[in-house]
């Protein structure tokens, strides 16, 4: 073992006056409140970007394709078959989003009806009562979000009435049959969207047969969903506008993104001030070790020598530090995660619940931070021990 080493650890474990031990100990405390705020901070910020759009992409199309002046796409087959043979295109559906308001016998609220192949696959809480069995008063069929459920008190079975513009100046009421109630998990879905099948939305409108006006692209691969959005640009004429998930959703993700930056820039600026504590310790030490400091020299330690040895010291405190604060912060998200401590109000976020999800890679950033601030703190004052005198310091003792 290399002397500068066995000496530090030597210095690391000796009995220290009652001041080097208090700052030893507010520096280690503040390096680990740093380095677990830290990471609990970038858990739950990267918890809710994921959940964010993991719940995003798998209600809406990672491409959409519309005219520029919003009418129907009649040649949508033509177009659908195309595409889809594109190396990345997964699958093309045709949809449409139509505003609307749903009334019940309690109540009246604004709605969104979405047109998807197969609404019934969509649902998640389905509930098929006996009356279903009959036949029912109404052809048109939808499926409920979970919160627009609650908002209009219906359920699965009941009836109710849609309002629509059919031919954007005369109002169209039609009566529908609820036959599911469904949850996608946002707020913001669940409250005001209808799901209803290309079949069920022609008759709603007195249509032979379904037109879109939207297409819906799934890609297989989602971070190259701008490169495939390039190329079906490339593909069809300029009356169509086509706007791929990382565009539309360009502002939230951004937001999102500077949160996390945010965070990394204060949380570390806290634990460089707790860092300054390894600065005060160590010139405490050097300070009581001015006579050891002094005979090292006259035997013939180098100035590199008497640097690594206060270097160490101080990295040591730092990794304990830095030791326990990713423990802690690690077990601050599995309990913030299993008592689900952040829990939102949905109609606000549109999560009810934000989990806490750290990543290794930002961990590991974390550490690289934490040890380079703690790397600083120690630079002066193990310059300041290889600048002492020994000749002065010996004829003192």
């Amino acid at each position: 073992m290399p002397f500068e080493l066995k000496l530090a650890l030597r210095y690391f474990r000796a009995r220290r006056k009652s001041l080097a031990r208090f700052t030893s100990l507010v520096a280690v405390v503040g390096i680990a409140a740093g380095v677990a705020s830290l990471i609990i901070a970038n858990a739950l910020a990267r918890g809710f970007s994921d959940e964010m759009q993991n719940k995003i992409l798998v209600n809406t199309a990672h491409i959409t394709i519309f005219t520029n002046d919003g009418t129907e796409i009649f040649n949508w087959r033509e177009i659908k078959e195309n595409l889809e043979k594109l190396e990345n295109v997964k699958e093309v559906s045709a949809t449409t989003y139509e505003s609307a308001l749903i009334i019940s016998e309690n109540a009246t609220s604004y709605a969104i009806l979405r047109v998807v192949q197969s609404p019934k696959s969509k649902v998640q809480s389905q509930e098929q009562p006996e009356t279903l069995n009959l036949k029912p008063k109404t052809e048109i069929e939808v499926s409920l979000g979970a919160k627009l459920a609650e908002k209009t008190n219906l359920k699965a079975g009941d009836e109710a009435e849609i309002i629509t513009l059919g031919n954007q100046t005369e109002p169209e009421r039609s009566s529908v049959l609820v036959t599911g109630i469904f949850q996608t998990g946002l707020y913001e879905y669940d409250s005001s969207w209808i799901y209803i099948s290309p079949d069920n939305f022609a008759k709603l409108n007195e249509q032979k047969e379904f037109t879109p006006t939207i297409l819906s692209v799934s890609v297989k691969d989602i971070y190259n969903a701008n490169k495939t959005a390039d190329e079906i640009r490339a593909s069809l004429r300029d009356s169509f506008k086509v706007v791929d998930w990382q565009e539309a959703n360009q502002p939230l993700f951004a937001a999102l993104s500077l949160e996390r930056k945010v965070a990394l820039a204060i949380i570390s600026l806290i634990i460089f001030i707790a860092a300054l504590n390894i600065t005060t310790t160590l010139a405490l030490l050097v300070n009581e070790r001015r006579l050891d400091i002094a005979i090292l020299r006259t035997c013939g330690a180098k100035t590199k020598s008497l640097i690594f040895i206060f270097l160490i010291e101080g990295l040591f405190l730092g990794f304990i530090g830095i030791f326990f604060g990713v423990i802690l912060g690690l077990l601050g998200c599995v309990l913030g995660n299993y008592f689900k401590i952040i829990s939102l109000s949905a109609e606000v976020y549109s999560l009810e619940f934000i989990p806490f999800r750290p990543h290794f890679a930002n961990i590991l950033l974390i550490i690289c931070i934490a040890f380079l601030l703690c790397l600083t703190a120690t630079i002066y004052p193990a310059l300041k021990a290889s600048r002492i005198k020994p000749l002065e310091n010996l004829r003192n003792h």
